[in-house]
């Protein structure tokens, strides 16, 4: 349809942090993840990005005692549509639109569930003169600080985010109806939560509210990072004294995963990229998954 909004990709996600300095031992020294200059004026934000650019925005709390919550921004084809169809979806909390100093557009509203969800033009349109010091610390003038990481460990891409749902047909007004992001068959156990795909095979994993929670809490929302050897990403993580909680396991996908903590709680995942181009797997619109008839 000529009205509707094309989501391309994930360019960034958001997570709260409290101390940058904290947070880049881990992100930086044991992920990889690269610091560069931040596009925005706040001094609370330190911008990092994966391999092929994807970013991801560690925020400190600006009042320095509450922390804000996660989000995630999809990168669109058609932004000033992707604005108007927002503005008349009836979705709480539109932002007026804004744009950063790399001339890179954004809005932010919430999903039925609360989820902040941010939406963007590409970044890094027009060059910037902005450089950053060791921690992230962004200046217009000056000479850009790039602290090369000592971790083996190679972050490629972001491979998916987990979000929080409680009514999935609902949710999925949002993600498949509004934003067409494709559902497609799973490729775990049961039938606990919808996986949609983006055009370049980014996903959005919609996560059913569970029958309990575990030790760790609900890790609904978390990120998941691409890596091309999950045996070289867990010998590093051990190396680094990184907890693994979880893994390595493997999907029927052929995906690998393992499952880490930030060092203020935040849920990370740490996967390789699956194959279900090929699956017998099939799906319903809402994400409910059959293998050969049956319901999983």
């Amino acid at each position: 349809m000529p009205d509707s909004i094309r989501v391309k990709t994930i360019n960034h996600v958001g997570i709260p942090i409290w101390d940058r300095r904290a947070s880049l031992k881990f992100y930086r020294d044991v992920l990889g993840l690269q610091v560069i200059p931040s596009m925005v004026d706040s001094p609370h934000i330190v911008w990092t990005k994966t391999l092929d650019g994807t970013m991801v925005h560690l925020i400190e709390p600006s009042d320095g005692e509450n922390l804000g919550a996660p989000h995630i921004a999809f990168e669109v084809e058609d932004f000033d549509l992707a604005v108007t169809v927002l503005g008349e979806s009836g979705y709480s909390e539109l932002t007026e639109p804004g744009e950063r100093h790399d001339g890179q557009k954004y809005v932010f509203v919430d999903d039925n569930d609360g989820n902040r969800l941010e939406f963007t033009t590409a970044s890094g349109l027009p060059t910037s003169s902005r450089v950053a010091d060791a921690l992230g610390y962004t200046t217009d003038s000056g000479t850009n600080e790039v602290v090369n990481s000592p971790s083996t460990i190679k972050i490629l891409t972001i491979n998916h985010v987990g979000l929080p749902i409680t009514e999935r047909a609902e949710c999925l007004r949002m993600y498949r109806d509004l934003l067409n992001i494709n559902v497609i068959a799973h490729q775990i156990d049961g039938n606990s939560l919808c996986w949609a795909e983006m055009p370049d095979g980014s996903m959005v994993h919609l996560i059913d509210t569970p029958h309990s929670v575990g030790p760790h809490g609900d890790g609904r929302q978390h990120v998941a990072f691409e890596v091309a050897d999950i045996e070289v990403t867990a010998e590093a993580l051990v190396e680094a004294e990184v907890e693994i909680v979880e893994g390595i396991g493997t999907r029927h996908d052929g995906q690998q995963f393992l499952f880490v903590y930030d060092p203020d709680g935040n849920r990370i995942e740490i996967a390789t990229r699956g194959d279900h181009s090929q699956t017998t797997r099939t799906a319903d619109e809402n994400g409910y998954t059959r293998e050969n008839g049956v319901l999983l």
